[in-house]
């Protein structure tokens, strides 16, 4: 199997460090703002259904810029785009705070965040860290990157937590804002500084390769992918942006939100490591049919047993284990079928089937609860495309990654 690998004069880890807490703030800010929305609802005078729109299209417009924003750093450099997405980021979040109508709220949320996210976010800072590990190494150094995710949404959510009681929802968007300063000042840790591996590279020299990409988009192994990070897409959405509706649609207070998805994040760190760990040891592919079958275990029994606040929290305990365990081992099957040298713009395209997810995930959770007056309906949803994507990953077998890996070295130039 032909690989692309990077150097740094930095130990690897400093920059799986760097991008952990890089993911802390872009996915930190991204997660918990959801929080907000009874609060934006009530300031602007929306409905949840119009609100949960604009959520929705962010992160339709987050996915569709991930593979783009992949290609641009792959020709222009991870750095650049990183820090021209954090400050688009920044300026959405202070746009969206001082709108006095609907329309500016989206312009900020929806549009500005949603590219501002999709040019800082899993793709390219997960490229960045995959380039730097051999392949017995890789995912363990992904999931740990990914863990700062998790450890964003954790610290964020608590942050959100002390602040909402005291604060208007936008000045927790400024506050918010204001945290930009950590991105930029960690992006520099992430420049690209590549060579080739001993074991030659993986298509053209160029910055990044179509034919690659269209190759890959051919592959049955790569589609089944897509499949299940919708689905992925549309659990995390959903409970990020409905979770504090669906606390308050059961007449428990609004920290009740906070905390549970707090506690999602925090135990995700472990969670997301363990996978990663595992997915160095195991077919990855079966593990993913693992995750999603116990999430939707999980959303069932969130469904069906009475709800109350020790409901919540042992939910987000459990769902902590698996919330972000899906990216490393889904961005580790893309790099394992088809090496690192393109892995932002092959993994930007499965994240845009994630960010598909996720917006029937945010908009039906508002429409379904604005029709039917509760949030059943999408729990039964979720947990039945939980046990879809449990079993599209069930044909990825061993015997076919492998005759995959060996059809796409034959297929490289000599």
């Amino acid at each position: 199997m032909v690989k692309t690998m990077s150097t740094t004069r930095l130990n690897p880890w400093w920059l799986v460090a760097a991008g952990a807490l890089l993911l802390a703030y872009s996915m930190g800010v991204r997660q918990t703002t959801g929080l907000l929305l009874p609060d934006i609802s009530n300031g602007l005078q929306l409905a949840t259904a119009e609100l949960s729109f604009g959520f929705a299209m962010q992160n339709l417009v987050w996915g569709a810029v991930a593979p783009l924003a992949g290609m641009l750093a792959e020709r222009f450099g991870t750095v650049r785009i990183l820090l021209a997405g954090a400050l688009l980021y920044c300026l959405g979040l202070v746009v969206a705070a001082l709108a006095q109508s609907g329309l500016l709220f989206f312009i900020g949320n929806a549009l500005l965040i949603g590219i501002g996210v999709g040019a800082t976010t899993f793709p390219i800072v997960l490229a960045a860290v995959g380039k730097r590990f051999p392949a017995h190494k890789r995912t363990l150094a992904l999931g740990v990157a990914s863990a700062g995710g998790s450890l964003g949404q954790f610290g964020y959510a608590k942050l959100l937590g002390e602040l909402r009681p005291i604060l208007d929802w936008s000045d927790i968007f400024q506050l918010f804002a204001a945290s930009t300063v950590l991105a930029v000042a960690l992006v520099w840790m992430l420049a690209d500084e590549r060579k080739p591996a001993t074991t030659g590279q993986m298509g053209k020299s160029g910055p990044f390769d179509w034919r690659q990409i269209r190759m890959a988009l051919r592959v049955r192994e790569y589609q089944l992918l897509n499949i299940g990070f919708f689905v992925c897409g549309f659990h995390i959405a959903f409970f990020s942006v409905h979770m504090a509706g669906l606390v308050s649609f059961c007449g428990l207070p609004p920290s009740v939100a906070s905390d549970s998805l707090a506690t999602i994040g925090l135990v995700n760190v472990l969670g997301t490591i363990l996978i990663g760990w595992a997915g160095d040891r195991w077919h990855k592919p079966w593990l993913l049919v693992l995750v999603y079958w116990l999430r939707a275990c999980l959303i069932m029994m969130l469904l069906l047993l009475p709800k109350n606040d020790q409901l919540f929290l042992m939910f987000g305990a459990l769902m902590g284990m698996l919330w972000l365990s899906t990216l490393p081992l889904t961005s580790g099957c893309v790099a394992q079928l088809f090496g690192t040298g393109n892995l932002a713009s092959l993994f930007g395209i499965v994240m845009f089937s994630h960010q598909i997810g996720a917006f029937f995930g945010s908009w039906w959770g508002g429409l379904l609860f604005d029709w039917y007056g509760s949030y059943d309906l999408a729990l039964v949803i979720s947990a039945a495309l939980g046990l879809l994507a449990a079993a599209v990953h069930l044909p990825m077998t061993p015997a076919r990654f492998q005759a995959q890996q060996i059809q796409q070295a034959q297929l490289q130039p000599a």
